[in-house]
């Protein structure tokens, strides 16, 4: 059962409605591509205008608000995150074009970590009581969340295992290379080293070192701009342990 702040008479936050343009959104992993007929056309018009993320900026929202809406990332990179007692920063996720942000706040209605911007990001707004309409009316609404919420678990999941550092490092590049566009092989980072280090659990220097490590053996190589991958093949084994996803780019490398 979803959280639904309308039935716990809770204060409904106003959201004005959007211009319609997910026809024109160049992110086809939006729930308003991947949806079909009036569920996307439903999906469209239940909008709230877009909204500008910045680094250092105020945050989309914060731990312990109160969900009042889920937010699909359009553009850059955004990412969540709690601070524990001695101020220490934890990296919870990142999410890319076509990401829902707050899912985890779902089934009961408070959200647990604070989004901030990676780099400068836009969003969609969906206004949770909106969306909670939404899902009863639409089906495929309510199954594309379903998906979503599938993928983050998975890869939650994934990478909360035993695994060294190259195993983690190397699962996490894949999955970056399957969710954000590359050009010629080069995989362009939005987040630094000491970030990846953060969210992966291992030290700055550990990432750097693995890092080198791939370049040394021809596996990749890195750029002012960001990663250049040369054999995928060969980091799809290093990161087969941990259990995600194959891209479709590396089955049809090692083809």
């Amino acid at each position: 059962m979803f959280y639904d702040a309308k039935a716990a008479n809770l204060p409904q936050p106003h959201f004005a409605p959007a211009a319609s343009d997910c026809g024109l959104c160049p992110v086809r992993a939006c729930l308003g591509r991947t949806c079909a007929g009036d569920a996307a056309t439903a999906w469209t018009s239940m909008l709230a205008p877009r909204s500008a993320v910045m680094p250092g900026a105020k945050p989309l929202f914060c731990a312990g608000d109160e969900l009042q809406a889920l937010y699909s990332v359009r553009g850059g990179c955004i990412k969540t995150s709690t601070v524990d007692g001695d101020g220490n920063e934890r990296i919870r996720g990142f999410y890319f074009p076509g990401d829902l942000v707050g899912l985890d706040a779902m089934h009961d209605g408070r959200l647990r970590s604070t989004a901030t911007a990676v780099v400068a990001s836009q969003v969609c707004v969906a206004p949770l009581h909106s969306l909670t309409r939404l899902m009863q009316q639409h089906v495929d609404v309510a199954r594309q969340l379903m998906t979503q919420t599938s993928r983050e678990l998975a890869l939650a999941l994934a990478l909360s295992g035993n695994f060294t550092a190259e195993q983690r490092l190397a699962a996490f590049l894949l999955h970056l290379q399957e969710r954000m566009p590359t050009l010629d092989g080069l995989l362009h980072l939005p987040m630094t080293q000491r970030d990846i280090g953060n969210y992966l659990r291992l030290a700055t220097e550990t990432v750097c070192r693995t890092l080198k490590s791939f370049e040394k053996r021809g596996w990749l190589r890195c750029e002012d701009k960001g990663i250049r991958f040369l054999s995928m093949p060969a980091l799809f084994r290093i990161a087969e342990p941990v259990g995600l996803s194959v891209p479709v780019s590396v089955l049809a490398q090692a083809c």
